[in-house]
């Protein structure tokens, strides 16, 4: 549950394996159809802020401060987030499709990861390096989700960037298959994993009454 008392349903647990595509994931589904619309988790700068202490990015007591004091968000708005988010989703998506993406895209997140570094921090101690965005800021929520993308199109392997077909082919959710074989099909065993089962289960039962 987040500090509004606003709780995020049990299907928008991290099932992504990256944080950008977990972020992409805050839309669901994204395979639509007429009697099931998409819903949208992040309907405010709070909800994001909320979101992303949720998942570690920034600090739960910073919350507040920054819903507060919006206007000094500068470049990262709400309405940027979100549009950074939706050229995330396409362009893996695209690659998930085995599909170029589109250029505009790419460049989207390249363009938000370029003006996010001047606020970057690179910190190195014995054995690793890594940008951090210090202090309380928007930037500071925003600038890791653009650097795993940016990470993720540079060293990801492609053909283990998957979007979930759904159970009844409405899902869409992007994931990094981590199995050993290659072979994850869902984005959980536990939503449409758990639902294509009980389906299987009940067609066979259905076919073998007739």
């Amino acid at each position: 549950m987040n500090q509004s008392g606003k709780s995020i349903p049990m299907e928008w647990e991290r099932v992504g394996g990256e944080l950008c595509l977990d972020f992409a994931n805050t839309v669901g589904p994204r395979y639509s159809r007429p009697d099931k619309e998409s819903e949208d988790i992040l309907e405010s700068l709070g909800d994001l802020l909320r979101w992303c202490a949720e998942v570690g990015i920034i600090a739960t007591d910073s919350v507040a401060a920054l819903e507060r004091d919006a206007t000094s968000a500068g470049l990262v708005t709400y309405s940027y987030c979100l549009g950074v988010r939706e050229a995330i989703y396409r362009t893996f998506a695209a690659i998930a499709a085995t599909r170029e993406p589109h250029p505009g895209d790419v460049s989207a997140i390249m363009a938000s990861h370029t003006a996010l570094l001047s606020d970057a921090v690179l910190r190195v101690d014995a054995d690793r390096a890594a940008l951090t965005w210090p202090g309380i800021s928007a930037t500071a929520a925003l600038g890791p989700i653009v650097l795993s993308a940016v990470d993720l199109l540079r060293r990801g392997s492609f053909d283990r960037i998957r979007q979930c077909p759904g159970h009844d082919g409405s899902c869409g959710w992007l994931f990094y298959d981590t199995s050993k074989n290659n072979s994850r099909r869902w984005c959980s065993m536990a939503n449409c994993g758990a639902h294509n089962k009980s389906h299987r289960q009940t067609v066979r039962k259905r076919t073998a009454r007739n």
